[in-house]
């Protein structure tokens, strides 16, 4: 008679569990986790050898062998099923060498960082470095697949670009001017050929473009490739059109401003090749004229400039702008001597005074340009 009485005892102390898998809902009774383990491989059909079971109660997984937690009449119970076949399948396979995890991702973005980047540990033929502040934050030759990657190409592969934006950037006469000037550039970048090529076509005239500045210095665009691509510009060329673009950091259109700026920046330029000519500075083994290519540019400064701008403007610049351009040098040149575009060493006379007064109200007008530039920037975001 005993029996029967531990029978129903035990009928009495389990309860009605509600099972819930993939949208349906099953009623199961049981007592323990063991017996809601073996109720829901029969109720959803579910054979303990093919399939396992997670049953998940209060947040917390069932575990065989374990009691029931504290769950009211009629509570709902979740429910997760794996077949055995394909965790098996899962845990011995190899993984797909053509798809790259977190670590991998994570690395290869490092490298496309450093890579991107003006890294202090990149030398350049000058053997310099630029200023920690007013420099060029990143470097982006053109990667197009075209260029330099085809067996049978001819154009400078991307890795000879990117030499050549370094030596750009770290050329000691840029360095002096975006250091002096307080210019900071944020993707110091190659322009691709094809773009140019749509831009002759939309512009007509025949004219090819040779660089751009987008939002006063965010990034500088420059045309290094020649026109059949199968080489890169000069390199004062090349240096011509940065100092062009460098002017759009603080003068937009191509007015008389903006070509008053742009021969200041030749003349710099130029006077500053002089000067560490004249100091016996060597580069890589060779006169830093030599290596810009400006030993006949630097015997007359000022006809340089002249040309220069003439060239660019495709016309000679007026009177006025050549009387303004030679007030910018009776203020930043030492008349007389020996040096060819030679500064004013402090305390030689009121010219150094000059100078220095002439430098820094033009950085205080960069500065507060690119403040303002900032702020704008703020406001439309």
């Amino acid at each position: 008679s005993g029996s029967p009485s531990t029978s129903v005892s035990r009928r009495r102390t389990r309860m009605r569990l509600l099972l819930q898998f993939k949208g349906k809902t099953t009623e199961v009774h049981a007592d323990s986790a063991d017996t809601v383990i073996a109720a829901a491989h029969d109720a959803l059909a579910l054979p303990s050898d093919e399939w396992r079971l997670k049953i998940v109660a209060k947040g917390k997984q069932l575990q065989p062998g374990a009691s029931l937690p504290a769950l009211a009449e009629g509570a709902k119970l979740m429910v997760m099923a794996s077949s055995i076949t394909a965790v098996e399948r899962g845990l011995t396979s190899r993984s797909d060498p053509t798809v790259r995890g977190f670590a991998a991702e994570d690395e290869a973005a490092s490298r496309r960082a450093a890579d991107t980047a003006g890294g202090a540990d990149e030398v350049s033929v000058w053997c310099t470095s630029q200023d920690a502040e007013h420099k060029f934050c990143r470097f982006e030759p053109c990667t197009w697949q075209s260029f330099g990657t085809r067996p049978s190409s001819t154009t400078p592969h991307a890795f000879e670009a990117r030499k050549l934006l370094l030596r750009l950037a770290t050329d000691p006469a840029v360095v002096g001017i975006m250091r002096e000037r307080r210019y900071r550039v944020g993707t110091l970048a190659e322009m691709d050929p094809i773009d140019d090529r749509l831009a002759e076509k939309m512009e007509g005239g025949g004219k090819r473009l040779l660089g751009y500045n987008t939002n006063h210095g965010m990034s500088i665009h420059v045309r290094l490739r020649t026109m059949d691509l199968r080489g890169f510009e000069a390199y004062p060329s090349l240096v011509d059109t940065l100092l062009h673009e460098l002017a759009h950091n603080e003068v937009g259109p191509h007015n008389d401003l903006f070509w008053h700026l742009f021969a200041q920046l030749k003349a710099d330029y130029l006077r500053h090749h002089a000067r560490l000519a004249q100091s016996g500075a060597l580069f890589s083994g060779a006169s830093p004229l030599q290596l810009a290519g400006v030993a006949e540019q630097v015997s007359d400064v000022r006809a340089a400039v002249l040309g220069t701008v003439a060239r660019d403007r495709m016309a000679p610049l007026p009177p006025a702008q050549e009387a303004l351009l030679d007030g910018y040098f009776s203020l930043t040149e030492r008349r007389g001597g020996n040096a060819v575009g030679g500064a004013e060493r402090q305390g030689d006379s009121g010219e150094g005074a000059s100078h220095a007064s002439a430098r820094a109200l033009a950085a205080e007008r960069a500065e507060a340009r690119r403040l303002q530039q900032q702020q704008q920037q703020q406001q439309q975001q």
